[in-house]
């Protein structure tokens, strides 16, 4: 579970074998949830309230490569690096490997930085130097509209978004 709120991002995970999870979407309604084997069931529990509410169904599988750093004199500076992102929506079992479409150049990185207050200001000059800008960015909603691409109705055509060169 992901929320974000007043900036802040919060997640909750928890531990559920593919088999379980593959008999939760297939029969989760009919099956009490407390007879799942996972490792928190508060969290199954908001996942089927949001899945029941919106008719939430598997539609894709984003896949990517990240290579993660975190700081040594600062463990809540935390770096990842998003490469070889791809999607699929053809074939949606997990066990089917990483395959798919890429959603993004595969010369292009996606660089997140994630700190709890500010970000520090060496790497602010770094990011800087480098004209790195600031953005929000979705692998879900890139990744649905590049498989939904020839789907759009009439003439609408899609806005084109520079990447800025970087």
């Amino acid at each position: 579970m992901k929320q974000k709120h007043n900036n802040v991002v919060n997640k909750r995970r928890m531990l559920l074998p593919l088999k379980e999870a593959y008999h939760y979407l297939e029969k989760g309604d009919k099956k009490h949830l407390n007879d799942f084997h996972t490792s928190n069931s508060q969290v199954l529990r908001e996942i089927n309230h949001f899945r029941t509410l919106y008719g939430l169904k598997p539609e894709m599988v984003v896949s990517y490569d990240r290579h993660a750093l975190h700081g040594i004199d600062n463990p809540e500076l935390r770096i990842t690096f998003d490469f070889n992102l791809r999607c699929r929506n053809d074939d949606l079992l997990l066990e089917h490997g990483s395959d798919g479409e890429y959603f993004i150049d595969c010369n292009l990185v996606v660089l997140e930085v994630k700190v709890n207050d500010s970000v520090p200001l060496w790497l602010t000059r770094i990011l800087q130097a480098l004209q790195c800008e600031q953005r929000s960015a979705s692998k879900y909603c890139t990744s649905m509209e590049l498989l939904q691409r020839n789907q759009l109705p009439g003439k609408i055509e899609r806005e084109v978004v520079s990447t800025g060169g970087i």
